[in-house]
């Protein structure tokens, strides 16, 4: 017999179970990350609530959100004089040769710019969900430009090496499944502020 959502004495077919309270949940009392919207396959709304119960006083969410998401944090960047680290992706190419024979060739091609602001919080998508610290950039121009329409398109996990980032991506191409955490954007926030700021002080 299918699972009905024990929250609230929902009783709707359930859609997953709570992996911290054990309990089934139905769409309407599944978790989502407010970030993206995602759905949490293993986390139910009470979790998530309770997971949150963070001190109010916290940075204004709303305020840091708007500010990364309209690019006006990537333009005090610029002005306060603060280059983006470039963006290289190895790019695959079959050069043909004798005999019908091909040889395989790796470009490095420069496809963007970010700031590194720090490591922060992202959380695997996947039946269990798992959340751990990744380096994270702020992207110079993201896909479609700015503004966009979540803060989790405007930064990337990446890894650094020799003044050169590369993104970290779940597939090759298309849409990570590991989404930023909410929390960490007035985190994100400060970081660049205090980029910034360190940059005018010196």
């Amino acid at each position: 017999m299918p699972a009905e959502c024990a929250i609230d004495d929902c009783g709707v077919l359930a859609i997953g179970r709570c992996r911290e309270c054990g309990r089934a949940f139905c769409m309407s009392h599944q978790a989502h990350n407010e970030v993206t919207g995602e759905g949490y396959p293993a986390l139910c709304l009470p979790c998530l609530a309770r997971r949150r119960q963070v001190p109010v006083a916290a940075a204004p969410v709303d305020q840091d959100r708007q500010w990364l998401a309209s690019g006006q944090a990537v333009l005090d960047l610029y002005a306060a004089g603060i280059a983006p680290l470039p963006i290289v992706e190895q790019r695959v190419r079959w050069v043909p040769q004798r005999f019908g024979r091909q040889r395989q060739e790796i470009d490095e091609v420069e496809v963007g710019g970010l700031w590194v602001v720090g490591k922060f919080a992202w959380t695997e998508m996947q039946e269990i969900p798992e959340t751990r610290d990744w380096t994270t950039g702020l992207l110079a121009h993201p896909g479609g430009g700015y503004p966009v329409s979540m803060v989790a398109r405007a930064v990337t996990r990446c890894r650094v090496s020799d003044g050169i980032a590369t993104l970290v991506r779940d597939a090759p191409y298309g849409d990570s499944w590991t989404q930023l955490e909410r929390k960490e954007i007035p985190r994100i926030a400060k970081a660049v502020r205090d980029l910034i700021g360190a940059r005018r002080a010196s």
